[in-house]
């Protein structure tokens, strides 16, 4: 009789187990079946294709931004993440916080040790902090172009003057919580910005000591930024904002060049594909091509990478939980206090401990 019961257990665990891996397929395939897919559309995450690597930047952003870890209100002080392989072989590390904005690497030694380059280091402390500003994050990153574009700025911004008199920047580089802020007064079309990053800047011409609107007297901008090769916010097609400039075309041409910031640009592509099909629908697709442009892009980087699946929850390995739990602990873990990411090879799952329990989801690869 207890033989059975354990059998009718383990069949229902597999079954459960199953049926999520199939759900998740199949809301992928009907999509695919009934819909010719645009090529801005999200890829799908195919949990029948296996995955052979992971990396801590496909396991970070699993969560980053995510309902899942903002909604439990943590303030970790330190992440780590432990990568097994398929034999089940564990290498960890971790990140903490130190008085500046920058992580610091809780174990240094490349023996039994996860490496974790920079930028590794920024996913995972993504996770537990934001920075007021993104260009705080990835400025190791952008560094050296946000010095040419402020040159470029303040030569448009002086010749602005000599032709107008009274021309400010009155925005520069702007905090996610601002970029919010404009977002919600429909200041702005876009989640996430260049002015985030430090490449953008607004100009405002002042007549009678108050801001002008007369397009005219910002039209120089056209030819200056396009000597500068940079782009005016005058040829904006759908959001006309004639005091802008900006050093990069759109979002595309950005990521193009530092593929890095994908990871802060992933979490909104539901209000970007919202943005899409609003415009699809009203039939102004046109006025979209940028946001179209940075969908595409994103889906290139995507593309046969690994995924997990969002719409499907499996128990990982209780064993494997523990056993990293117990490495992570001689590197100074707390489960009360700490996050600790687990990327699984062997189960092909990937897992956020928090002291309010696990996440898990089964992973896959995007199609």
């Amino acid at each position: 009789m207890l033989l059975t019961i354990l059998l009718l257990r383990n069949f229902f665990k597999i079954s459960l187990t199953c049926l999520s891996l199939w759900a998740c397929n199949l809301i992928d395939r009907t999509n695919k079946l009934f819909h010719n897919t645009p090529d801005w559309k999200d890829y799908t995450c195919d949990t029948t294709q296996r995955i052979n690597d992971l990396t801590v930047q496909h396991i970070s952003q699993s969560f980053y931004l995510k309902d899942t870890l903002l909604r439990q209100n943590l303030h970790p002080k330190r992440v780590f993440v432990a990568i097994a392989d398929k034999q089940g072989r564990v290498k960890m590390n971790g990140v903490m916080a130190t008085d500046e904005e920058r992580p610091l690497v809780v174990d240094s030694s490349v023996n039994q040790s996860l490496i974790l380059t920079w930028q590794d280091q920024e996913y995972l402390w993504a996770l537990a902090a934001q920075p007021r500003y993104l260009y705080n994050r990835w400025e190791k990153l952008l560094a050296d172009e946000r010095i040419i574009f402020l040159s470029k700025r303040d030569s448009i911004h002086n010749i602005m003057k000599n032709l107008n008199g009274t021309v400010r920047v009155i925005s520069d580089l702007r905090s996610m919580a601002n970029q919010q802020k404009y977002l919600s007064k429909n200041k702005t079309a876009s989640p996430i910005s260049m002015h985030n990053f430090g490449f953008a800047a607004d100009f405002a011409i002042f007549r009678h000591n108050r801001i002008s609107n007369d397009l005219s007297l910002y039209r120089p901008l056209n030819d200056l930024t396009a000597f500068h090769s940079m782009t005016w916010g005058g040829n904006f097609v759908g959001f006309i904002d004639p005091g802008h400039i900006q050093l990069f075309k759109n979002g595309a041409e950005m990521i193009r060049k530092y593929p890095d910031l994908i990871f802060e640009f992933e979490p909104y592509r539901p209000q970007y594909n919202s943005w899409m099909n609003k415009m699809i629908t009203a039939g102004k697709e046109q006025k979209a091509n940028d946001t179209k442009e940075l969908l595409i892009e994103l889906n290139s980087y995507k593309k046969d990478k690994p995924c997990p699946c969002l719409n499907g929850k499996i128990q990982v390995p209780n064993t494997l939980i523990v056993s990293v739990q117990n490495q992570a602990k001689s590197r100074g873990y707390q489960s009360e206090t700490d996050l600790l990411l687990v990327g699984d090879l062997a189960s092909e799952t990937v897992s956020l401990i928090t002291a309010n329990g696990i996440i898990s989801y089964p992973l896959g690869v995007w199609k």
